[in-house]
């Protein structure tokens, strides 16, 4: 399995109240794909309105397929990049 980082930007013209209304379904299905392997680590720079996403699948359609998942999915635009492990790190997962 491969590891990318997604870099998800809220799209423009979606509120603080939309956001807040999918957190939890959003939290949700996080935690799902956590227990699957399929997400690692979340961190969110709100007054960006940028989240990183760290993903773990076969390819970039993969790791489409499983954002699609996530209830934030319609409002964000993404981009994907597949990640390698600094150099002397020899494990797949950090």
């Amino acid at each position: 399995m491969n590891s990318y980082m997604v870099v998800a930007i809220f799209k423009d013209g979606v509120t603080q109240d939309e956001i807040r209304t999918l957190i939890p379904a959003e939290q949700v299905q996080a935690k799902i794909l956590k227990e699957q392997g399929l997400l690692g680590d979340i961190k969110v720079a709100m007054p960006k309105r940028t989240v990183f996403l760290e993903a773990f699948g076969e390819d970039d359609a993969n790791i489409v397929s499983t954002i699609k998942t996530l209830p934030f999915f319609d409002i964000w635009n993404i981009e994907i990049f597949q990640t390698t492990a600094p150099a002397g790190v020899t494990t797949s997962r950090l």
